[in-house]
């Protein structure tokens, strides 16, 4: 028991690190404590190590290549690696280690992924179409993925909306992004005057804007059941997360030539290296525009 109190006291005090001083979110704390626990399993197992500090470099290789035999996809083992970085140089600072053994460590090459997102002309379809429920219920996944495509808030923020972060006088919301830091977003009035009618049927009495079917606030899994169910009968993507709607808000912006800048304060990136990773859509598009691509622009929009 001595011996797992020691292993889990670094995590513990990293964690409680990410979460107060880094302001970390629920699901950013979840991933470092899988993926560092993941790796802690693993030097147990195979050295008996039985700590995240005082790691060698041919241990942390070791782990990467037998990620690569489990089939773990390059941009999942970067994550994991990248994890036990952040975790390290906690370490150093905190005096449990001198060492770098993640220096000069080789990596899977990473492909360039460029965002999916859901055409415009589907999402407009969509959400003035006939297909969500006429009900509370219906309403409510109706104002969700309204609320994800007008203002292309995360899920984690959508789930910590509360009710008084929306304001009908000013037509705005307040949206609390990672690293508590607060920004506020402008809505249409026809967005203000669906929150009004469903908070007038809505189930429950959570502070949290949205609520589930039993008015409890909502949970990640529960987002991603509702958007997926809606967005694949919309469009021909197999499955859809809440973040390829905030891809597709990035998307669609920038295709109607929005400045990239009010974009990635939209969206609450920290830097503008974030936000262009959207340019290579709109980037391709125009290219295919120039070179006289047959592409019809409705397949775009």
């Amino acid at each position: 028991m001595s011996d797992q109190r020691h292993i889990l006291t670094p995590l513990s005090s990293f964690l409680e690190y990410l979460e107060k001083e880094k302001r970390g979110s629920v699901h950013t704390l979840r991933c470092y404590r899988s993926d560092l626990n993941q790796l802690g399993r693993f030097l147990n197992e195979t050295y008996e190590h039985e700590e995240l500090v005082g790691v060698k470099p041919e241990w942390l290789r070791s782990w990467v290549v037998d990620m690569m035999k489990d089939g773990r996809s390059p941009r999942t083992i970067h994550r994991k690696v990248s994890a036990y970085r952040t975790f390290n140089r906690f370490a150093r600072r905190m005096d449990l280690t001198d060492q770098d053994p993640s220096a000069g460590i080789s990596l899977p090459k990473l492909e360039k992924r460029v965002p999916e997102f859901v055409p415009e002309r589907n999402m407009d379809e969509l959400l003035s179409g006939e297909v969500f429920p006429k009900s509370w219920k219906g309403l409510r996944d109706r104002l969700m993925i309204t609320l994800l495509y007008e203002t292309g808030i995360r899920l984690s923020e959508l789930i910590d909306l509360k009710a008084v972060d929306v304001s009908s006088a000013r037509e705005t919301i307040k949206v609390h992004g990672k690293g508590s830091k607060d920004r506020l977003l402008p809505v249409s009035s026809s967005l203000m005057e669906m929150v009004a009618e469903y908070l007038e049927s809505r189930f429950g009495d959570a502070e949290q804007l949205m609520v589930t079917d039993s008015g409890r606030p909502l949970y990640p899994s529960f987002v991603y059941r509702r958007v997926n169910h809606y967005i694949t009968e919309a469009s021909s993507l197999s499955k859809c997360s809440p973040h390829v709607i905030r891809h597709s808000f990035a998307t669609h912006l920038l295709n109607h030539g929005a400045d990239i800048n009010a974009v990635k304060e939209l969206l609450g990136h920290s830097s503008l290296n974030a936000t262009q990773h959207y340019t290579h859509v709109t980037t391709s598009r125009m290219k295919s525009a120039h070179q006289g691509s047959p592409l019809d622009s409705r397949d775009i929009f």
